[in-house]
């Protein structure tokens, strides 16, 4: 016999041996379910479970920027063992639980001495509350007001609740009874009353200051 011959037995002996489509399985007695359509083509197949995966992702990134809560009139008492050190007012406040940090708008800032009595007040557009550290930073038409009316002018300023001092790069003006600096970068007190100027001073003030 040829080779054709051959291949041609081989050929039928080949299909006589596969299960033909109306078989049942001997189990179920159900016919087999084909394939969706997507999953017919191995391509369809993919595209379509990359672009579920990107949509859970999306879905997931989405709830990630997410704020845990949205407070309207947001108050926060600081105080170390025991004593108060400020009261924050703020008209809304964003909080982000997993950053541990609380963004603020138009904020009021009451810091208080050893006696709990206001010496000063801080207010500015925005704020962060760090609540881990309570360092604060204010942002945008920066003032503090202190007792003895001393005011300071700034675009920015940051509270460091450890060392119990603010600190600013930005341009200052500071406003006395005995005149107006006018300077550039500041460390101080929450009071005013011990100040240090990063930057030459300018202006008319009889009142010292370390540089």
């Amino acid at each position: 016999m040829g080779v054709l011959g051959k291949i041609r037995r081989f050929g039928k002996m080949t299909e006589d041996r596969r299960p033909k489509s109306e078989d049942r399985s001997p189990k179920s007695g159900v016919l087999p379910q084909p394939l969706p359509v997507l999953f017919r083509t191995p391509v369809l197949g993919l595209f379509f479970l990359l672009l579920t995966g990107c949509q859970q992702d999306k879905v997931a990134s989405l709830t990630d920027a997410l704020p845990d809560q949205v407070v309207f009139d947001f108050i926060l008492d600081e105080s170390m063992s025991g004593k108060r050190l400020y009261n924050l007012y703020a008209l809304r406040a964003v909080v982000w639980g997993g950053d541990s940090r609380i963004d603020v708008d138009s904020v009021r800032i009451i810091f208080y001495d050893e006696n709990s009595i206001a010496y000063s007040e801080l207010t500015a557009d925005q704020g962060v509350v760090f609540t881990r550290t309570e360092n604060l930073i204010a942002r945008g038409n920066c003032v503090v007001a202190t007792a003895d009316s001393t005011t300071l002018f700034t675009d920015s300023l940051l509270w460091d609740n450890s060392r119990q001092i603010v600190w600013t790069d930005a341009d200052i003006i500071i406003s006395t009874a005995k005149g107006t600096i006018v300077g550039k970068g500041l460390v101080a007190d929450a009071q005013l009353t011990k100040i240090e100027i990063k930057s030459e001073v300018r202006g008319t003030a009889n009142y010292e200051f370390k540089q």
